[in-house]
């Protein structure tokens, strides 16, 4: 019997499509896709990407994200955010790069960290 391998494949992208709600926590070492509700506690150490008609109310730690819809909670990524022209935020980030376009909206706190302060964060989640 095969042994089973936790870490994700290139290309491997968990779902959450427009019209489905979802309530709870979610952590995954794959790419995310969110375009309906998500309500809880979101980890990955993939890439989140928010499509416009998206909703995220909690917390969230990933690589990195591509936010086109809505996010109320902390957000904190080990790499870049953008904020897309659709995004609205409203809560406190910890990133260390962002990008905000025209006509997104941002109220809350901002915070630049290091790689390291992001591996602090994250420790309990991405243990090996």
């Amino acid at each position: 019997m095969a042994k089973h391998d936790a870490s994700a494949s290139i290309n491997e992208v968990s779902r959450i499509s427009a019209g489905t709600e979802v309530q709870g926590n979610l952590i995954s070492k794959s790419d995310i896709r969110i375009d309906g509700l998500f309500e809880g506690d979101m980890v990955t150490s993939g890439k989140l990407v928010l499509g416009d008609s998206a909703v995220i109310r909690g917390n969230i730690i990933c690589s990195s994200a591509d936010i086109w819809g809505n996010v109320e909670g902390e957000l904190c990524a080990k790499d870049t955010i953008t904020f897309k022209s659709t995004a609205s935020f409203s809560g406190n980030l910890k990133t260390n790069k962002i990008c905000i376009e025209m006509g997104a909206a941002f109220s809350g706190n901002c915070r630049i960290i290091t790689e390291d302060e992001f591996a602090a964060i994250s420790a309990e989640y991405f243990k090996e």
